[in-house]
């Protein structure tokens, strides 16, 4: 158990770089969007689907591998590869460059949770792994927290001294240099992931191992559970992702905001009322399992939605940052919970040699829906709905209820059919 601890908390560590790596932009908008000379639909892509696109689509050829080969070592190729790409994003001098360097970050990226899913799948125990999950998915609001306000602070300070000149590389814009400083660690991750233990797998026909024909007759098997765990956290990213995306921008152009200044908000209640509330999640469903509650996991999904409706729905609409704060900190706390659930629904209810394809299949859906459709929604929406004032208060709200709303009900429409499949995998295992 100490190894799969250890490895635990490398996988952590890795994940909230990554998130660090990936979020950072959010905070970078304005100045992005006046050097390159781009629109707020422009930098949703980059957020979104720039990330997404090979995101998604590869994690499923890496998910197949990782059934197969040493995950560790799938994990740290894939951290340096993405590290070598974040630092590309500052040599952006184009929207396009940018947009390739954001897609580079995804490849790399995808490399990392589908392998680490079906590790710790393998290295805990079935009644510890909501609990496991929890402390890995620490890795969103503690990275995302981290992106804020290390990632402000850097902003803020590069920006008062100006452009920045490097020796050989020249003049960089503040948020070119930015992306230089978050890519260094990478390569001390990659080596504490190098230091960690493979898990034995538990023993099947080869043949069958990572095999898209295995894992599609097992979904096909079971259509409303897979349906309903896919769609509500697909639903649940949309929002997640865009919160987090916009409410920077937000806070900065509603109260007047540095960078920095926003990020100090909201960074704080990622980082710790966020992280809180993951663990909480994922707490709450290991209290329910030990209970004999095999649908755990949806069922926390589904008090999460139910929650958080009025919270996001009114915290983007209050009038000072106060009472922003005052509403989006529970609302933290509530909507960090419901990831690591999920994430543990899909591993407990897939047989041990596809899990790791069914994690990338997970993620594919999630990153080509929820990150794509969630970082340009509520531009979108603005401009739908509102006239394209840029305020995005009214829009972030409005996504925001839809999204709570109809993740509660997907996840009430597959608790009976998730708790059997989990309850008979059980069985036979």
């Amino acid at each position: 158990m100490r190894s799969a601890n250890f490895a635990l908390g490398v996988f952590l560590a890795a994940y909230i770089l990554s998130f660090v790596d990936r979020q950072i932009l959010s905070l970078m908008v304005e100045p992005i969007k006046r050097d390159l000379a781009i629109s707020d639909l422009q930098m949703g892509l980059l957020q979104g689907l720039a990330f997404a696109l090979l995101y998604s689509v590869i994690g499923i050829p890496i998910g197949l591998l990782a059934d197969r080969i040493s995950r560790r070592r799938i994990i740290a190729c894939g951290i340096l590869f993405w590290s070598v790409c974040t630092a590309l994003c500052g040599f952006a001098g184009s929207y396009p460059h940018l947009f390739a360097a954001r897609m580079g970050v995804g490849v790399g990226e995808a490399a990392l949770s589908p392998a680490a899913h079906s590790s710790m799948s393998d290295a805990f125990p079935p009644e510890r792994l909501a609990r496991a999950m929890a402390i890995y998915t620490l890795g969103i609001t503690i990275g995302s927290g981290l992106a804020l306000m290390v990632g402000g602070s850097v902003v803020d300070a590069i920006a008062a001294k100006g452009d920045v000149v490097l020796p050989v590389v020249g003049h960089l814009h503040a948020w070119q240099a930015a992306f230089l400083a978050v890519s260094v660690p990478g390569v001390a991750v990659a080596a504490l992931v190098m230091m960690t233990r493979e898990p034995r797998r538990a023993p099947r026909p080869a043949v069958s191992r990572g095999s898209l024909a295995v894992l599609f007759r097992h979904l096909a098997a079971q259509p409303r559970a897979f349906a309903s765990i896919y769609g509500n956290s697909t639903v649940l990213g949309i929002m997640g992702y865009g919160l987090v995306g916009w409410y920077p921008t937000l806070m900065i152009r509603r109260f007047g905001m540095t960078a920095g200044e926003a990020a100090n908000y909201l960074g704080l209640a990622y980082l710790v009322v966020g992280s809180a509330g993951s663990i909480a999640g994922g707490l709450y469903a290991e209290r329910l399992a030990r209970r004999g509650r095999h649908d755990a996991n949806m069922r926390v999904v589904m008090l999460i939605s139910i929650a958080s409706i009025l919270p996001a729905a009114l915290a983007p609409l209050m009038p000072t940052p106060m009472l922003v704060m005052a509403l989006f900190t529970p609302l933290t706390f509530l909507f960090n919970g419901y990831f690591c659930c999920s994430i543990a629904a899909i591993q407990l209810a897939t047989p041990s040699e596809v899990r790791a394809t069914n994690a990338a299949m997970f993620l594919l859906v999630n990153s080509l829906i929820g990150l794509s459709v969630g970082a340009a929604i509520v531009p979108l929406v603005d401009r739908w709905l509102f006239g394209g004032t840029g305020e995005l208060g009214a829009a972030l709200s409005v996504v925001a209820v839809a999204c709570c709303t109809v993740a509660a009900l997907l996840a009430r429409m597959g608790l009976p059919a998730y708790g059997a499949i989990v309850a008979a995998l059980r069985t036979a295992g």
